[in-house]
């Protein structure tokens, strides 16, 4: 069986499935699809700049995701 994920962890919204990014709460399955198709994203802040998601659910759930930069290639 799969190792549930430490309490606590941090999703990574540069990497994380659509099915991942729906655990978090007030996700839906438009806001996926939106975080999915403007990857990447430097920081996490920049689901709100580029108007992904609102201020006030970034306020909610910014401690449950982090957004770790692509390595440049």
């Amino acid at each position: 069986s799969k190792p549930k994920p430490a309490k606590g962890k941090q999703l990574d919204v540069n990497v994380a499935t659509k099915a991942e990014l729906m655990t978090i709460p007030g996700f839906t399955d438009a806001i996926a699809d939106k975080i999915i198709a403007g990857r990447p994203y430097p920081t996490k802040a920049h689901l709100v700049t580029r108007n992904v998601i609102p201020m006030g659910l970034f306020q909610g759930i910014r401690d449950r995701i982090t957004a770790i930069p692509p390595a440049p290639k």
